[in-house]
């Protein structure tokens, strides 16, 4: 599975940066799995989508700034976060599922079942 940067196809405004989400790709004899990084975005605010072999997820997020405290610092991104990831043709884009927990986006990506290895018996 290859990664893409594309530019963005709607530009965010200039004072909303675009973040692209640190992301693990593991691969097993199932599938795909891929695992970013999305702090603070929930179902609501994430979006998967596939596309001519390219799998694009996007989330935004606001900051949020508890009461009472200064902000002296920040190391997350908030705002809108995008990756690109062209698929390999293995891949059955029609059963791909997305999840996302405590800001964790979780892709599963299976193969398709022509593909995946499978143990033959040997008889003599």
């Amino acid at each position: 599975m290859n990664e893409t940067h594309p530019n963005p196809p709607v530009p965010a405004p200039e004072n909303e940066p675009v973040y692209v989400p640190r992301a693990d790709v593991r691969e097993s004899a199932e599938g795909f799995t891929v695992v970013a990084d999305m702090p603070g975005a929930d179902e609501k605010s994430v979006e998967a989508t596939v596309q001519n072999r390219v799998l694009t997820i996007e989330g935004w997020t606001k900051a949020e700034k508890p009461q009472g405290h200064e902000e002296l610092g920040r190391e997350f991104g908030a705002g809108r976060f995008r990756r690109d990831f062209t698929l390999p043709d293995a891949v059955d884009p029609d059963r791909i599922q997305a999840r996302v927990k405590n800001g964790v986006l979780t892709v599963s990506i299976p193969k398709k079942d022509e593909v995946k290895a499978r143990k033959i018996q040997v008889t003599g």
